[in-house]
């Protein structure tokens, strides 16, 4: 691999962060735009995040079968041309439908991302790698606001074309980076995409369906974060009314405190278990949104006290997220693509849903928003404490403690 290639395949993360946080600021001008209401807004980036979930139901178990350099070439240009139909689009409900074409692209390439460091690295080795990937993919949803509301004044549609010529710069450098999937057939088998993903859910380690525990703790644990992204503008700009300029600083508190959490997660995966530092994350997360409940329905909530608590919640998910993508996909070699990309897609789609459910109870206060991320994390603990711990690393351990594949 390239001396850059886990930088590449951080910045092909990212991918989703930028098409969803580089629009955030130009929501409300957008919805005076076309005349209508931030809501109708807010459901173009639900319906991303569906698209996006699709696109890696897709494009993982594809990848699986056809290698990953063809699906996420493939991806990307559907991402570039759905970005330049948006930045034509004279209307929201055009948007809400071009969303999440741009997203179905946005999904094959994120689905690629974490099987190819598994294709690359031993267990262990790669359960190392993912939090690295993690802190330079959060640099991404700390610039992309700032990135938005400079380019906010050519118009929105500038946005757009910026997630494009991003795109397309990935594109090239795609062309430099080697085929990762050593057990690529060649072939296309759909009758396979079934199988392939029920191979996952059904997978036992010494007795249990702990890859199935991990995807769905890890779409609760970010639910949480995916609640906030879609309800950041009325926060900040319509509830506390901070202004455009200052939108990015509060955004950011989020994303830097996630990066810290990342960062600490780096430093530490080298002393102790990633399994640890994975329930430490949920725990962690679980204290702070029973605070964030506590100012919000208890108090009258103030920005400044609101905000870092909220950041809190949000960036212990940086513990959490780059750990657990290790210890999910050390179970599988042959079906790291159909394991990484249901594991991605349970974000996205939860979060698509429990999104969309604020809005559906929007009342004019946090409450609805504090309420939901309560849940989703009650929910993460639930899961994550009733997980037995990985007993042997290795390759040979893993697979002798699971139970018999077909494809594996």
């Amino acid at each position: 691999m390239p001396k850059y290639f886990l930088v590449f395949v951080s910045a092909m993360v990212a991918i989703a962060p930028f098409a969803i946080d580089t629009y955030l600021p130009a929501l409300p001008v957008m919805a005076e735009a076309f005349g209508t209401d931030i809501v109708q807004l807010n459901y173009t980036i639900s319906t991303y995040l569906i698209g996006f979930g699709v696109g890696q139901l897709l494009g993982g178990p594809l990848s699986d079968q056809l290698g990953r350099r063809p699906v996420g070439t493939f991806g990307l240009t559907v991402f570039i041309a759905g970005a330049i139909a948006i930045a034509f689009a004279d209307s929201v409900s055009l948007v809400q439908w071009l969303r999440p074409l741009q997203a179905l692209g946005g999904g094959f390439v994120a689905s690629i991302c974490n099987a190819m460091v598994r294709d690359s690295y031993s267990p262990t080795e790669a359960a190392k790698r993912f939090p690295v990937v993690m802190l330079v993919m959060l640099a991404a949803p700390l610039v992309a606001p700032i990135v938005g509301t400079l380019l906010l004044p050519l118009g929105w549609p500038s946005i757009f074309w910026f997630l494009a010529v991003y795109a397309l710069a990935l594109l090239a450098v795609f062309s430099t980076i080697p085929e990762t999937n050593a057990h690529r057939t060649g072939r296309m088998r759909l009758s396979h995409l079934v199988p392939q993903y029920l191979e996952v859910l059904n997978r036992r380690v010494h007795g249990v369906r702990v890859p199935l525990r991990y995807i769905l703790t890890q779409g609760m644990v970010s639910s949480a974060l995916m609640v906030f992204l879609t309800n950041a503008a009325f926060i900040y700009l319509e509830y506390f009314d901070v202004g455009v300029a200052q939108f990015p600083i509060y955004f950011g508190a989020n994303v830097l405190s996630m990066m810290v959490f990342t960062l600490i997660t780096v430093r530490l995966v080298h002393r102790v278990q990633p399994f640890l530092l994975f329930r430490a994350g949920v725990s962690l997360q679980l204290g702070c949104v029973l605070v964030l409940a506590a100012l919000t329905f208890l108090t009258e909530p103030q920005d400044i006290y609101f905000t870092p608590v909220l950041a809190l919640v949000t960036g212990s998910a940086g513990l959490i997220n780059s750990t657990v993508s290790g210890l999910h996909l050390a179970n599988f070699r042959r079906l790291a693509g159909s394991a990484g990309a249901l594991m991605s897609m349970s974000v996205f789609a939860f979060g698509a849903v429990l999104g969309s459910f604020t809005g559906f109870i929007y009342d004019g206060t946090l409450q609805p928003v504090v309420a939901v991320m309560v849940l989703a994390v009650v929910a993460a603990n639930l899961l994550a404490w009733t997980t037995p711990a990985p007993k042997d690393w290795s390759d040979e351990g893993i697979a002798a403690a699971q139970s018999p594949s077909r494809f594996d």
